[in-house]
């Protein structure tokens, strides 16, 4: 009996994670939230029909679908796998004395995670 709580436990704390990854992934494979932080700071940001929302709007009409493909996020969550991913689980693995086949393994795992959310993310977000 303890081992099904142990286990419902890590699937549920692996939720958990997985959630406050997606907001931060959001971030890096959608391009067009960059324009709010940005412009966070501007007079009339958040203001309805102020001359700043205005822009933000009118530029958001024009250029907001840009990028915004299954393709370009899961290229964007492979890239973050690959860079980000992968120097970090290899160099644990090292000080850990695992295998390289440790390492590519579990970012093999990661980087196919990673770009699966980023497409998803682009693509519905």
């Amino acid at each position: 009996k303890m081992k099904g709580a142990n286990m419902i436990a890590i699937f549920g704390v692996s939720l958990l994670l997985s959630f406050l990854m997606s907001f931060f992934l959001f971030g890096l494979v959608v391009h067009q939230t960059d324009i709010y932080s940005i412009l966070i700071n501007e007079k009339g940001f958040g203001e309805e029909g102020s001359a700043i929302m205005n822009t933000i709007k009118e530029f958001m009409d024009a250029y907001g679908s840009n990028f915004r493909t299954f393709k370009h996020g899961a290229l964007h969550g492979t890239l973050i796998g690959v860079f980000i991913i992968f120097p970090m689980i290899t160099t644990n693995a090292m000080f850990e004395r695992k295998s390289f086949k440790y390492s590519l393994i579990n970012t093999g795992y990661w980087t196919i995670s990673l770009a699966l959310m980023g497409g998803t993310l682009c693509q519905w977000g």
